[in-house]
Parts: C-alpha cells; structure tokens; sequence
C-alpha cells in the first residue's frame, strides 16, 4: 500500500467541529477518534480496491472464456 503524506484534520479542528455539534472532547479523546477515522477511512478504501481488482479480473476472465467458446463453435 501506499505511504503517502496526507493533510490530516487537527485535533483542533476535529475538537471545534464536534463541539458544533453538541460534542465535547478533550484533545486526547479528539486524537484518538481521528485515529479510529483514519484507520477506518483506509480499511473502506482498501475493501473498495480490492472489489474493483477482483471484479476486473472476473471481467476479464469472462471475456476469455467468451473467446473459447466461440473458438469451439467453429
């Protein structure tokens, strides 16, 4: 997997964004909920990938055997 650097959302930031919402954190609790965000962010992400991987060799796999069965026909 790729590690790249991305812009991640202060705890700062997560602690006004929650607070508008009727949410108040300490910056430890609003580190470890970005963590938890974060993690769960990559795992969907990767799920994603993976489907989209698996699917496309299915795709190709039946385009495959769409030209052996038309090989066998004639």
């Amino acid at each position: 997997m790729r590690e790249e650097e991305i812009d991640r959302i202060t705890p700062n930031k997560a602690m006004e964004l929650l607070r508008k919402d009727g949410i108040n954190v300490d910056i430890d609790q609003a580190k470890t909920i970005l963590d938890f965000l974060y993690e769960m962010a990559e795992i969907v992400v990767d799920t994603y990938l993976d489907k989209q991987k698996k699917r496309k060799f299915t795709l190709t796999q039946m385009g495959a055997n769409k030209y052996n069965k038309s090989r066998v026909k004639s």
